[in-house]
């Protein structure tokens, strides 16, 4: 009997226009009305993710930057897993040295070494992602970006790891090059202390080993009470898949990549196509 509910947002909860799926919330609490508990499990930051969610009338603890950050309900800490400073030095050499951009997620926010770089590759990626907008409303998109994300620029990242009182949490890295990605991707899974996964097809996001959702969500769980063959995992991308792996109702995202969909028990509509919801309403006929 499914107890908890564990949703991806990127790519899942959040449909192409980066909005909470009206439909995917009234799914939601009508399984909450049932007494299924309900936790997003993301990649962001956990402001970020909350005023997303909040903006749609939902409000839910959160696991947030892969498993590298746990919270409850009212937004209170109960669990950090920060990347070593030696792990942290390592890695952003790897990055600086492939000529990727990167951005630090930390306890104060995101940080970029490098914000206008920063702005140009988000520019070259976008325009890729997007080809149908304008120069203009490309650039107007990434401004806004950096500005609602209140992204601190610190030019020399020795400050920020010789500065105890600041925790890293997360790096994501970008590349609009694939043979670069995978060359970082194989880099730094050599170091042994990191997990490197991706949340879209230009990036690659690190944290400590232990930071894993599906990690992380076990922790959440059995704090309840609850096992892992009694969760509800839902997503659709590699950040997801030790989620997806370890919950015993497992759901891939009809967007979701290839390699993902194999992995999971089920496969639902797109993040367009109110897939949260297919999904839950699914779940619930047969959860007794």
């Amino acid at each position: 009997m499914i107890k908890v509910i564990a949703s991806d947002m990127d790519g899942t909860l959040l449909n192409s226009k980066i909005q909470v799926d009206a439909e995917g919330v009234k799914a939601i609490e009508m399984a909450r009305a049932k007494g299924i508990h309900f936790v997003l499990c993301t990649g962001r930051m956990y402001d970020d993710a909350t005023q997303l969610i909040n903006h749609a009338n939902l409000y839910a603890p959160a696991i947030c930057m892969n498993g590298a950050e746990i919270r409850d309900e009212h937004g209170k800490i109960l669990k950090q897993i920060p990347i070593e400073e030696a792990s942290a030095r390592y890695t952003y050499q790897v990055l600086k040295d492939l000529g990727m951009y990167c951005e630090f997620f930390t306890d104060i926010g995101p940080i970029s070494p490098n914000k206008d770089k920063g702005i140009e590759l988000m520019k070259e990626i976008q325009h890729k992602v997007h080809p149908d907008l304008s120069a203009e409303e490309i650039h107007r998109y990434v401004e806004e970006r950096f500005e609602s994300k209140d992204v601190h620029v610190i030019d020399d990242p020795e400050r920020l790891f010789r500065n105890k009182d600041i925790t890293i949490l997360k790096f994501i890295a970008f590349s609009s090059d694939q043979a670069v990605l995978k060359k970082a991707k194989d880099t730094l899974e050599s170091e042994g202390n990191l997990a490197i996964s991706s949340s879209f097809s230009d990036n690659i996001e690190i944290t400590h080993i232990d930071a894993q959702k599906g990690l992380s969500l076990q922790y959440y769980v059995e704090r309840m009470g609850v096992t892992m063959d009694e969760t509800f995992a839902i997503g659709d991308n590699f950040n997801d898949v030790s989620m997806l792996k370890m919950a015993g109702y497992s759901v891939a995202m009809g967007n979701a990549e290839p390699a993902v969909k194999k992995l999971a028990k089920h496969v639902t509509d797109s993040n367009d196509e109110h897939g949260v919801a297919t999904a839950i309403h699914k779940m619930l006929e047969t959860n007794n």
